[in-house]
């Protein structure tokens, strides 16, 4: 069970690599893990060489079993089931006997262990679809059919104590020239027009920062970098992507430049869900003590956020510091998630103490129970999003694998449209005119004997809560009408003791 859900996780955070390949692995003890996934169309090829085997083996082991299974998709749970139950625990990097009723996983997937680290005969591995003409390669013992669909390339052994080094090269390829994946063939449109789609979006927001600009706050403008910096972003990935499909590599400029794009994009995503948080620049000027060391803290989780990214989408998938890159880069993530909902929290937590008595402090509170849509908003979109791509991604057939790229990123275009409708600079923001009702009053434990007044939230309201000016009430609606008509009855008074006179 273990192994499905790290394959599962594997599946999620698989990034679009090049399909020429080499892996180094030395001293191998793990009974066995995920190598590499790759698609394979009706035009598919895989050319595969194993060299520079050497094994460390324990002097009482009796025979010598390990090898790479190259297993279709169609047999992936079933040979998953099996690996599970063959070491008890699953667990991909504790070395135990991949043994099942005394028979090794191997010796019960025979059809699919084209490569026995034990022969040197099978060391080199040549198959293509029906629609490919092979030409033999020199002692080479594996030239096959290849079927369509997804095909998974994992290590096994099944001797107890057994440390394996090897080192492994690969091409994949669906066509005379691409080096995608099957369902990987159509990211560089996916990415160009995303990005055409997000640099409408940045000019739709310039326009309304000069339509609007005396009206416009300091977090309007990182708004506008960060739309700007994902437009670029997401069009250094499409000519990546592009050079990747072209010449099966990443040894292009385009790949520092995307990963530069995307680390910046990062950085500026979370600060500026964080500052809108907490209110910076809304609500308040500055921020407090608190958010500065949050703010700091997310940003240096980010860094590492992008650094584990980076790597783990660099190093070949497999190697322990790929599953080392990957553990950091999900801690990271999930550590940046909850830092960015931190301040608000507070900030609400405090405001409910102080809302029944400080008149500033409930007109804030009343500001910050508009963010609650908000950060649901940003819940779903962080959280729900990251699991349900997930899920897709390992879920989609061969050739679709570019519609959760295309789901993310229109997801991400959605995501930043409606957080600038909902802060777009205004005079009157609808978002931040606050009608409050009685179900609130509940819910932040206000008393129930105030008879607060429920009226909209003007812009003239503003003015007088910077300067500390009470929260009106109905109460003091009916004073002020009352004493209006106490005037009014003296002015008449006055007036008929006039004419009286007269």
């Amino acid at each position: 069970m273990r192994l499905a859900l790290s394959l599962l996780a594997l599946l999620g955070l698989h990034d679009t690599l090049a399909m020429k390949q080499s892996w180094a692995f030395e001293g191998e003890d793990r009974s066995h893990f995920l190598i590499e996934r790759f698609g394979f169309g009706p035009s598919g090829r895989m050319d595969v060489s194993v060299s520079a085997v050497e094994m460390e083996v324990p002097e009482d082991a009796e025979e010598v079993q390990a090898g790479l299974l190259f297993v279709h998709q169609d047999e992936l749970w079933e040979t998953v089931a099996l690996l599970d139950e063959a070491v008890g625990s699953g667990d991909l990097e504790t070395p135990q006997a991949s043994k099942e009723g005394g028979q090794c996983v191997l010796q019960l997937r025979q059809d699919s262990r084209w490569i026995d680290m034990t022969d040197a005969q099978t060391w080199n591995v040549s198959r293509g679809t029906a629609h490919v003409k092979l030409e033999g390669r020199e002692g080479g013992a594996n030239n096959g059919p290849l079927n369509i669909g997804f095909y998974y390339i994992f290590y096994a052994q099944c001797t107890p104590g057994i440390k394996v080094s090897f080192h492994m090269d690969a091409m994949f390829k669906n066509g005379a020239t691409d080096f995608l994946s099957a369902g990987d063939a159509p990211l560089p449109v996916v990415y160009l027009t995303t990005s055409l789609l997000f640099l409408g979006a940045a000019a739709a927001w310039g326009k309304c920062l000069a339509t609007h600009r005396e009206y416009v706050q300091r977090v309007h403008w990182l708004m506008a970098l960060l739309v700007t910096v994902k437009t670029l972003a997401l069009f250094a990935e499409a000519m990546r992507s592009y050079y990747m499909k072209r010449n099966g590599d990443t040894l292009t400029a385009w790949t520092a430049v995307a990963y530069a794009f995307l680390s910046l994009k990062g950085l500026l995503l979370f600060s500026v869900l964080m500052l809108i948080g907490t209110g910076w620049s809304l609500l308040k000027p500055h921020l407090s003590q608190r958010d500065k060391s949050v703010l700091s803290l997310m940003l240096v989780l980010q860094v590492v956020s992008n650094i584990a990214q980076i790597l783990e989408s660099e190093t070949a998938v497999g190697t322990r510091a790929w599953v080392s890159w990957r553990d950091v880069l999900i801690l990271a993530d999930v550590a940046c998630c909850a830092a960015v909902l931190l301040p608000i929290v507070w900030s609400i937590r405090e405001l409910r103490v102080a809302a029944t008595t400080d008149g500033k402090a409930f007109y804030n509170l009343q500001k910050l129970t508009q963010f609650r849509s908000f950060y649901l908003l940003v819940i779903t979109y962080i959280y729900v999003t990251r699991l349900v791509l997930q899920l897709l991604q390992a879920s989609l057939p061969y050739d679709a694998t570019w519609i959760a790229v295309a789901v993310s990123e229109l997801a991400a275009l959605g995501f930043f449209t409606v957080t600038g409708y909902r802060f777009r600079p205004l005079p009157l923001n609808p978002y931040l005119e606050v009608p409050m009702h009685e179900d609130d009053l509940e819910e932040f434990a206000l008393d129930d004997d105030e008879d607060l007044d429920f009226r909209t939230i003007q812009r003239t309201d503003l003015r007088k809560f910077a300067y500390g000016a009470p929260v009106k009430t109905k109460a003091s609606y009916s004073t002020k009408s009352t004493s209006s008509l106490d005037r009014s009855s003296i002015a008449k008074k006055r007036s008929g003791s006039v004419n009286s006179d007269l």
